[in-house]
């Protein structure tokens, strides 16, 4: 008896190297964009080609770094700062994703619409935090925010309390309701 070659179409896919190669287009563009420097434009540049032949290096979070510290070192632009918010998630996701593709498979389309919808909504949140602050900020803003920081510090503080509660919980055995008869 043969046996024969099993097999199953999908209708749309991508080969699994397009999302490694999205990641090094977005920093590539968004250090030529954001990144006024052009050693750091360089560093990030090199680390997305680095998280292309090497995702579990973690390059592409260092790319994505390079890309805030270009905002961070010039005058600031709601604009600059719209397009930041917006690239670093992006390179974010698509990193995250390109963990668990081989470069060498196939990518149904259908896979990364759960991830794809993640992303606008984050993106549909922060976008206008970004607007409203820098609408609503004072123009001597760098003098008033460092009263902000022990607030900050405890908003953190209290985050990383509940996230710790909350892995306790989950991870603590669960008591089966004994049925009596």
């Amino acid at each position: 008896m043969t046996r024969g070659l099993r097999s199953f179409r999908v209708r749309a896919a991508v080969p699994g190297i397009t999302v490694r190669l999205l990641i090094l287009a977005i920093v590539w563009g968004g250090a030529v964009v954001l990144v006024p420097f052009p050693l750091w434009q360089g560093v990030a540049v090199v680390a997305a080609l680095v998280a292309v032949a090497l995702p579990r290096s973690l390059a592409a979070w260092f790319g994505a770094a390079c890309l805030v510290l270009g905002v961070l070192l010039t005058e600031s632009d709601p604009g600059r700062t719209a397009l930041a918010v917006l690239l670093v998630p992006a390179i974010h996701v698509l990193a995250s994703v390109s963990l668990e593709i081989p470069i060498s498979s196939r990518v149904a389309l259908a896979v990364l619409w759960p991830s794809l919808a993640r992303f606008l909504v984050v993106q549909l949140l922060a976008q206008p935090v970004v607007f409203g602050v820098w609408v609503l900020a004072p123009s001597n803003v760098d003098h008033g925010i460092a009263a902000l920081a022990p607030l900050a510090a405890v908003a953190l503080v209290l985050g990383v309390l509940l996230a710790v509660r909350a892995v306790r919980r989950s991870d603590a055995p669960r008591k089966v309701p004994e049925v009596q008869d």
